[in-house]
Parts: C-alpha cells; sequence; structure tokens
C-alpha cells in the first residue's frame, strides 16, 4: 500500500516535491491557503509587455533541474538568456560600469582603483578563516579582498540575490562556494582555478544555465500543476494536525465544505514565518519556534514599460546592481528584462524591472505604490537617461520575500536536522534551506521526494 503524504504549501518547492512523489507512486495531497498554486512566481501579460511577479529567471545549476524541467514536456518551450545578458553592470559614482569577467578586463576597469585592484592580488596570501568560524559576508571579504572589493563588488552582488545586509549574512551559509573555495584551497583564486580543472578531470562538463519560458515563468508551475490537478486542494484553511499511533491525522477547511485525512508524513513547505501559524501538534509546534529567528527581506517588484527612445542607455546587459555606498540611488538594482529575454516588450520599447527594499532600506515597502513608481523613475533617469512615462507598469509586494542566512544560521540549521530527527514523519522544506533560488528551490523538493522513497 502506498503511503500517503500530506504537503502543506504550494510554492514551487512543495510543488515538485509532489510532483515527484506522485511520480514515484505515492498518494500526494497539497494544501494551498491560496486561490492557486505556484507562491510567488507568476507571469501578466499586457498590451505586448510581461511582467513576473517574483524571480524573472532560473539558474539551472545542475543537470538533475534541467531533467526535471525537460521531463515536464517542457524542452520546446524553454527561452534561452541572450548574448548580451552575460554582460552585468555595477553602479560606481552615479554612472553604470561594466563588471569585469575576466583579468583584462578587470585591469582596465574603473569599477576598482589601482590600489583596489592590487589589494585584489594579495587574495592569494591571505590565511584561510578557522573553518569553525562563521565571518560576516562583510568581514570575509575586507579579510580576503579589501574594503573597495565590498563596497563595489561583493555589496551589490549580494544584494541582487538576497536583498541582505552584509554585515549579518553569513558568508559560511549564504555564499557556500566563496567559503568552500578558500576552506579548500586557501584562495578563492587559486581555488577557482582549481576547480574548473578539477570538474573538467571528472567529466562534469554541465555549465549553469539562465532559463525562462516562451510565456514567462508561469508555464513552469501550470505545467507542473497539470499533473496534480486531484492533488491540489486550494483556498484550504488547515483546522488540526494531530499525531496518533505513528500517524498525522489532518483536517481542513475550503468553499467545498470540510476534509479529513490520515497520512503518513508531513511536508511543510511554507515561507518559515508562516509555520507558527500551523494549528499543530503541541510539541512540534513549540519546537518549530526555533524558525522565528529567521530574519526575512522585504522586496517590491516594479516592472515598468517604456519606449526605447524614450532611454539613452542601450540597456545592453542584464541589469544594473546598486552598490550601498551610492547613496543617491534608493533602488536596489534595475533588471533589463526585455534585453535578456525575448517577447517582453514590443519591438521598439523596453521592460525594466527595479527591485526596492530589502533589508537595506526595509521602510520602503510600506511606501504606496505612487511614492515607490516615484522613486524608481528618478533613479532610472540617473542610470539609463530615461526621459519618458511608462507605458506599462505592475508592481508585487512581498513581505517575507527572501530568507536572510544571517551568522549564527548554523546553529538553526542544526535545530532544524533535530526536529527532522526526532519527528522522522516530519519534513521542512522551503527557501530558508537549501538556497533561495528558483532553481534550488525545485531541485531540494525532488531531493526530500528521493529521501522519502529511500
Amino acid at each position: 500500500m502506498a503511503k500517503k503524504i500530506l504537503i502543506i504549501g504550494g510554492g514551487i518547492s512543495g510543488l515538485c516535491a509532489a510532483h515527484e512523489l506522485k511520480r514515484r507512486g505515492f498518494e500526494v495531497v497539497l494544501l494551498e491557503a491560496k486561490s492557486r498554486a505556484g507562491g510567488v512566481i507568476n507571469t501578466f501579460n499586457e498590451s505586448g509587455f510581461r511582467a513576473e511577479s517574483g524571480s524573472n529567471s532560473v539558474m539551472v545549476q545542475s543537470q538533475k533541474t534541467l531533467d526535471f524541467i525537460e521531463s515536464l514536456g517542457l524542452n520546446g518551450r524553454i527561452a534561452n538568456s541572450s548574448a548580451v545578458s552575460k554582460k552585468r553592470f555595477f553602479v560606481k559614482n552615479g554612472k553604470i560600469c561594466e563588471v569585469p569577467m575576466s583579468p583584462l578586463k578587470m585591469i582596465f576597469s574603473p569599477l576598482f582603483s589601482f590600489a583596489g585592484k592590487f589589494r585584489l592580488l594579495k587574495e592569494m596570501r591571505v590565511p584561510k578563516h578557522d573553518p569553525d568560524s562563521d565571518p560576516s559576508v562583510a568581514q570575509f571579504t575586507i579579510d580576503r579582498l579589501g574594503k573597495e572589493a565590498l563596497d563595489y563588488g561583493m555589496n551589490p552582488f549580494m544584494a541582487g540575490i538576497y536583498g541582505g545586509d552584509p554585515e549579518k549574512l553569513s558568508m559560511k551559509y549564504a555564499f557556500p562556494p566563496f567559503w568552500n573555495l578558500e576552506q579548500k584551497y586557501g584562495s578563492i583564486i587559486k581555488g577557482a582555478s582549481a576547480a574548473r580543472k578539477e570538474k573538467k578531470a571528472a567529466g562534469n562538463f554541465f555549465k549553469p544555465v539562465m532559463i525562462s519560458f516562451k510565456n514567462g515563468l508561469v508555464e513552469l508551475v501550470d505545467k507542473i500543476k497539470e499533473g496534480l490537478k486531484n492533488e491540489i486542494i486550494l483556498n484550504a484553511k488547515l483546522v488540526s494536525v494531530d499525531y496518533d499511533m505513528g500517524s498525522w491525522q489532518a483536517c481542513w477547511t475550503n468553499e467545498s465544505g470540510d476534509g479529513c485525512d490520515i497520512f503518513d508524513e508531513i511536508i511543510l513547505a511554507l515561507p518559515a514565518p508562516e509555520i507558527k501559524n500551523l494549528p499543530l501538534a503541541g510539541t512540534l509546534s513549540a519546537r518549530l519556534g526555533i524558525l522565528d529567528k529567521i530574519e526575512y527581506a522585504p522586496v517590491v517588484s516594479l516592472t515598468m514599460g517604456f519606449k526605447k527612445s524614450d532611454i539613452s542607455h542601450p540597456l545592453d546587459g542584464f541589469g544594473a546592481l546598486v552598490p550601498e555606498v551610492e547613496k543617491k540611488y534608493r533602488i536596489l538594482g534595475a533588471l533589463f528584462v526585455s534585453s535578456v529575454f525575448e517577447g517582453r516588450a514590443p519591438a521598439d520599447c523596453a521592460t525594466i524591472t527595479c527591485y526596492i527594499g530589502g533589508m537595506r532600506y526595509p521602510e520602503l515597502f510600506e511606501k504606496s505604490d505612487a511614492e515607490l513608481e516615484e522613486l524608481a523613475l528618478e533613479d532610472l533617469k540617473g542610470l539609463v537617461g530615461l526621459k519618458g512615462s511608462p507605458m506599462f507598469k505592475r508592481i508585487f509586494r512581498w513581505k517575507n520575500a527572501i530568507a536572510q542566512y544571517n551568522v549564527g544560521y548554523g546553529d538553526i540549521l542544526e535545530e532544524i536536522g533535530e526536529i527532522e530527527k526526532d519527528f522522522p514523519t516530519v519534513k521542512l522544506l522551503g527557501a530558508y534551506r537549501g538556497g533561495v533560488g528558483v532553481s534550488s528551490c525545485i531541485e531540494n523538493g525532488l531531493v526530500l521526494a528521493d529521501k522519502i522513497r529511500q
């Protein structure tokens, strides 16, 4: 008899876990409190313009994720990012500056001063951190690369991923590749070169690829949901979850009436702040209080469409991220959406998404739509030479947008592991564990399903 699994939460993580468990022969019920499953992922179209409610792309980091997407029948629907999207911009002295992606470009780049470039070269001689330490992103970067590398390198890079505070984020947990290179090779620069050689010698030729889909990321969640029509219960309010005799009894209600069932295992696939509101059994609920320590960055995504003739910058790149030291600007960064993927704007127009708030300016999350639009337009005037008004606009607000892997995060992860040991039929799944990107969420859902199968 197939095990019955209850999944609470219908974001991309929960959907992927549900899909994979069903494929492997498990009986699945997925409860979603909202009127649609898909979480922050959705796509909106109007007058030839396209806006994503959350992430604008998927950075596929493994063959496992790519195989999953292809197994859904989406191979012919994949939209690959453009060649120009490999070019990235940071802001310095109020102007957009190309990020050097090669040693030669680094030599001539105005992004760093001569002293800053010389300091970067000294990285190979800096001793590595104690393996038991947990330095912040700011401290780690200053130690290895210098203050200028933090201000005009790591700070904007980090803002584009976490919208976080470099003084609080943990290098070990927020950016494990950098930490692991230092720990294994004693240097990020030497380690990056050695790791490439080792990867090639091992026959691992997979290169990360940035993708979307022809009609936007909504195609991904819609395709997953197609195979879960009978398993997903929308507008579901969980009434109780009780443990008895080795099983879990869950009861819920929605517009179709009340429901109760017995489950062998439960997957909590919600953002950490939402788990405390679940009517879980007392001991489990108390233990899950550790999740309250996880901080989340509030982020506003504002997508606007303009005539190309109203923008002086060619928008020939992925977008521009703003370092915290550039006090002239209030947005975290601007993504040149229509330059990255086709079909995001009419032929003579451009679509730009601005990200606002984060841990840098959390107070901006409370501003009105009109105030945020005015703020973004003012910043775009300086960044890309904008002169006109938007022909299209769409704003999305996410109070718990991005989990912050802050210093001390290892203690939280350790406690989560202990909870799962003590409650072996309860699994915790979400972007607060294992990576905040869409690709990480997909893979974490697939990996969890495989663990349950084993």
